[in-house]
Order: C-alpha cells, then structure tokens, then sequence
C-alpha cells in the first residue's frame, strides 16, 4: 500500500508536483483499460494528492490490461481531455511467470476477437451473397410467373379462336343443308309435275 502524506505535509504539495511534472518531461505512463472494483474505487481521500496537469483530486483504479491486469494505482479521474495517465502503482509488477500468463491470455483473447471479426465479415459477404441470389431467383419467378401467365392467355385465344370457327362451319354446313333440302324439295315437285304431265297425254 501506498504511504500517504499526513495534511500538515502537504503545504509544498504543488511544489513537488511541478517539479514532479517537470522530471517527467512530459513522459506520462499512459492510463491502462481498468475494471470495476466496489474495493478499490472512487477519489482518493487520504491525502491530498492531485493529477499533474489538471491539479485534480487523484483516483483509484484496478488495471485490466495486458500483464498489469489486476494491479490497482492512482491515477487522473478527469473523463475529458487529456488524461495524466498513471501517478503511483499501488500493487508491485507481477512475478514474471503471471505476467508471461498474463500476456499468453491477452493474445489468446485477441487473437479470438480478430477471429470473431473475421467470421462475422465472412458471414456479412455471405449474407450478401445469398440475398442478391434470393433477388436473382424472386426476379426470375417473376419472369416465370408471367411468362405462363401469356402461355395461359395465348391457349385461351387459341381455344376462343377454334370455338368461333367451329361454330361457323356449323352455321354453314346448316345452311347448305337446308339449301340441299330446299332444292331436293322442288326437284321433286318438278319430277312429280312431269309424270302427271304424261299421265294427262296418255
């Protein structure tokens, strides 16, 4: 744990820090990803320790990233701008042997994240794919749709047409038919005409 400086310590506290920023010549440990932790959050209350840039109460933090995961220290708390970055370690670098865990772990995660974005654009142009042959095939039912639709009507006409040319030749041949019968009729009436005709001569 960190030692804090009791309050009646902490007159040349702006002394110390400026030239604390000015030792660092502006090389900031830059501030990891962190996790939430009920245990270790918050401003920091036991002293009066303040970010070097922004001369704002520090915070507490837990680090979750790389081989610092885990690690707590006090750090800027401002959300905008520029951030201070890291102030004090409250937790010593891990042995070697968890941090070599520790980085094996990140790059599997990694690698696993960069491996779900490669499915998932692989899935994309998929997807892409398989809609523009949906559009294709729903294109050609269209055309199929339609084209028996004209197959349809076309059968139709030709049926209409052979039904009216049907009905005329009907027609006709009742025509003809009664003619026929007309004029076998009158032969008759003629050939019977004739025989009484000689019949009367007799």
């Amino acid at each position: 744990m960190p030692s804090w400086p009791k309050s009646n310590e902490t007159s040349n506290d702006d002394d110390e820090y400026m030239s604390e920023f000015s030792s660092m010549q502006m090389e900031y440990f830059q501030t990891p990803d962190t996790v939430i932790d009920p245990s270790f959050c918050g401003l920091v209350t036991e002293s009066a320790r303040r970010c070097i840039l922004h001369r704002q109460r520090a915070g507490k933090f837990v680090a979750f990233e790389g081989t610092d995961t885990g690690r707590r220290f006090i750090g800027c708390a401002t959300e905008d701008g520029v951030n201070c970055g890291v102030l004090e370690w409250v937790d010593a670098p891990w042995l070697v042997i968890l941090q070599r865990c520790l980085s094996k772990l990140w790059d599997m995660y990694h690698e696993q994240n960069l491996g779900r974005a490669q499915d998932n654009e692989a899935h994309g142009i998929e997807v892409a794919k398989l809609q523009k042959e949906l559009g294709s095939l729903a294109n050609q039912y269209s055309q199929l749709v339609d084209d028996v639709s004209k197959l349809f009507d076309y059968q139709d006409g030709i049926k209409s047409h052979d039904m009216d040319c049907t009905s005329q030749a009907i027609n006709e041949l009742k025509e003809k038919k009664k003619h026929l019968e007309e004029q076998a009729k009158i032969e008759l009436q003629m050939e019977k005409l004739k025989l009484k005709k000689e019949q009367s001569h007799c």
